[in-house]
């Protein structure tokens, strides 16, 4: 495995990071800090005076919660605490990921019918494009039903909510054939939003709360819109008259506490004690690597006949369903979870094999990368003495716009 990027040790003066994460000048002042309080230190000087307004971070250790801190300001004024929610983005994936697992064990939907032709029509849509109506669901938590990125439409204003992003989706021509190659979308996980409410009965985030967070016993969290900010919530700056938290919809419109994260993520990890939302068939389902379908290849040249085909490498990382796997061996996976990312947002959280799991939220523009966060997450361990740095969270570069 590489080895942490920061030469920090536990007994070793805390240092003060730069904003590239590369350069550190030592702080003189204070005495050496080990545990949780270096931990939560170097958080607060990496993400606050790196130029954002406010994080928050939790820390699971074998299922327990074991820590959870807040820096900065929740809004100018007022210090944000450990109990505050803020925007996940992405991470709202899982979350959909999960629900829609638990309704297939259940037998409310089948993974593997078609879709398409039920969303257009509770879409109003008389003729979708070719290839629609073949759509899975496994194909929409996969990131491979054909669909564009479609960045634009979620992110500059064309529509006004997820159902009439998902409209113009389901009218557009698709990138591909539907199950072949991957393209992370949000217009996937907007859609399994609509299909869950399709096909139940109930508005999605209803389905959510009964599905997911009662068993878990999550309070507060909700879906908000983009300059919805309610008492307990951190405020995300965003420039006016923007309004995608409403298009994301399942896909990344929910606002959760780091502390509510681990708790989602702890209970879909097989290795832990506690309530598990999903069977164990299941779980190894959801953290299994997709892979790319086999290409023909044309070794006579382009008029000879296709004579073998390419077989894609078993990867140690990539995206399950909606779940990405950061590290795998053996058709396990060793680590995983989700970032996101939105306007002055970055969330993240992860399992790691040793026993740790950890969710961060930030409200801010710093780090630049949302992927950063595991660098800084894992220096932060590593400083504090709960890792020796031989084990480093490496998510995928995903544009998630």
């Amino acid at each position: 495995m590489p080895e942490a990027s920061a030469g920090a040790t536990p007994d070793s003066v805390l240092t003060e990071p730069s904003t590239t994460l590369d350069v550190a000048t030592t702080i003189t002042s204070v005495a050496p800090l080990t545990g949780w309080q270096a931990v939560d230190r170097y958080l607060e000087i990496t993400l606050i005076r790196g130029g954002s307004s406010a994080a928050s971070i939790a820390v699971m250790r074998d299922g327990g919660l074991e820590h959870s801190q807040a820096f900065g300001e929740r809004v100018p004024g007022d210090a944000a605490e450990a109990e505050d929610r803020f925007r996940v983005a992405s991470v709202s994936k899982t979350i959909a990921a999960i629900t829609v697992l638990q309704l297939a064990e259940a037998g409310t939907l089948d993974l593997d019918a078609r879709i398409g032709s039920l969303l257009a029509s509770d879409l109003g849509v008389g003729t979708p494009a070719a290839g629609v109506t073949a759509l899975t669901i496994r194909q929409l938590l996969v990131h491979r039903s054909g669909f564009a990125q479609y960045e634009d439409l979620f992110f500059r204003n064309e529509v006004g909510s997820c159902r009439e992003a998902a409209v113009i989706g389901l009218t557009q021509s698709l990138q591909g054939a539907p199950g072949d190659q991957f393209q992370y979308s949000n217009l996937n996980f907007c859609l399994l939003g609509i299909a869950i409410e399709v096909l139940t009965g109930e508005r999605y985030e209803n389905v959510v709360r009964r599905e997911v967070l009662d068993p878990l016993g999550i309070e507060g969290m909700r879906m908000a819109d983009t300059f919805d900010v309610g008492v307990g919530d951190v405020e995300h700056r965003s420039t006016q008259g923007r309004n995608y938290m409403e298009v994301l919809g399942a896909a990344g419109a929910w606002i959760a506490t780091p502390t509510d994260l681990v708790t989602i993520l702890d209970s879909i990890d097989p290795e832990t004690p506690g309530t598990k939302l999903l069977d164990a068939a299941t779980l190894v389902q959801m953290q299994t690597i997709t892979v790319d379908l086999p290409k023909p290849v044309d070794e006579q040249g382009a008029t000879g006949p296709a004579t073998t085909t390419t077989i894609p490498p078993d990867p140690t990382s990539g995206y399950g369903m909606g779940l990405m796997i950061f590290d795998a061996e053996d058709d396990i996976a060793l680590s995983f979870g989700h970032t996101g990312t939105l306007e002055s947002t970055h969330a993240m959280f992860a399992r790691r094999p040793d026993g740790l799991t950890w969710a961060v939220t930030v409200s801010g523009d710093y780090p630049a990368s949302t992927r950063d966060l595991a660098k800084i997450v894992d220096n932060a361990l590593m400083l504090g003495g709960f890792t020796d740095g031989s084990y480093v969270v490496v998510p995928q570069p995903i544009d998630e716009g």
